[in-house]
């Protein structure tokens, strides 16, 4: 008798959930469970917005076992095979045998966990057939944050990285409202205040993700500030119509591939770029994703503590020539 029980190898953070959740829906048609560990803290707002799928919690340790090794004892112990976990990292330094190094060459990070199970990219933005938003706490924060007429929002702050945007320049008549972690509300009851906006401006984040795979693309002018510190594998694509805002590195680093070094990601620009294939890595694990300059030091809510330092000038004097609406 066939297992109909698939289970998902991809314990964080929420972007990378929101990215793949249309894959666990697609199995989900097909008649399967779904179980998914994933990190603690990332279970109950997960489990508010796509209750169909089986939320796990994964405690985090120092070993960084909450990556792989736990995820997988807890599908065994609910009966899933190797055969039927599907997984979803691109990279993982501790199991670097599990990467395609054909579709690690070809594709970037988002379109590699399509790939990865012969699925059709376009599915990542189906992601509406995949939530169930919450009107009443969308309402609730709508109502407790906006308060003109008029208003944009902004995200100076994401998991690892801030930027300093200079907000003086703003109409008096336009509010300003910073996207951030407040308790008792997720990433998700900011829909309704996002859709409402003149303008967004955004860091590659869970947000940006949301945005784009919910295809909202018809409110605000929508800003993207690349992470300074994304390695260039780690970085989605994106078909909404998206400003891209251009970012300067830190003097004397270079971007490089998820698997040149450990870290910092941004490392000193050597002579000669190395080339960025997959290779045997002795480090803990890590999956391409920077969220520190520590290795397994836990997962980052999605509106974690930043990193100190890692600011950019050029941000600074980033809204001069938004052209918001008047």
């Amino acid at each position: 008798m066939q297992n109909m029980k698939k289970g998902f190898i991809q314990s964080r953070g929420i972007g990378d959930l929101i990215i793949a959740l249309p894959i666990a829906r697609h199995y989900k048609d097909q008649g399967y469970e779904i179980y998914w560990p994933v990190c603690e803290q990332f279970v109950n707002q997960m489990m508010e917005v796509a209750p169909w799928v089986g939320w796990i919690a994964v405690p985090v340790d120092d070993r960084g076992e909450f990556f792989y090794e736990n995820p997988v004892k807890q599908l065994r112990a609910l009966g899933i095979s190797e055969e039927d976990t599907v997984y979803l990292y691109q990279y993982l330094s501790s199991h670097p045998e599990k990467t395609n190094r054909s579709h690690f060459a070809q594709f970037k990070f988002d379109q590699y966990k399509y790939a990865a199970v012969d699925l059709p990219f376009g599915l990542k933005w189906e992601l509406d057939k995949c939530i169930a938003r919450n009107p009443v706490a969308e309402t609730a924060l709508y109502q407790q944050e906006v308060k003109q007429d008029r208003y944009m929002v902004y995200q100076g702050t994401a998991s690892d990285v801030s930027y300093p945007i200079d907000l003086s320049i703003i109409d008096p008549e336009v509010q300003c409202i910073e996207l951030r972690e407040l308790e008792g509300y997720s990433v998700f009851d900011w829909l309704k205040i996002i859709e409402g906006a003149e303008t967004a401006i955004l860091i590659d984040s869970c947000f940006a993700n949301l945005i784009d795979q919910l295809k909202l693309w018809s409110g605000p002018d929508l800003y993207y500030i690349r992470k300074w510190n994304r390695r260039v594998d780690g970085n989605p694509v994106l078909l909404g119509p998206w400003t891209f805002v251009d970012v300067e590195d830190p003097p004397g680093t270079e971007i490089r591939s998820i698997t040149e070094g450990q870290n910092p990601v941004a490392q000193p620009a050597p002579a000669q770029r190395a080339q960025p294939t997959p290779a045997n890595n002795q480090s803990n694990g890590q999956t391409y994703t920077p969220y520190g300059s520590a290795v397994n030091k836990g997962p980052t809510s999605f509106l974690g503590a930043t990193a100190q330092g890692k600011k950019l000038n050029s941000a600074q004097s980033l809204l001069a020539g938004l052209g918001l609406r008047q």
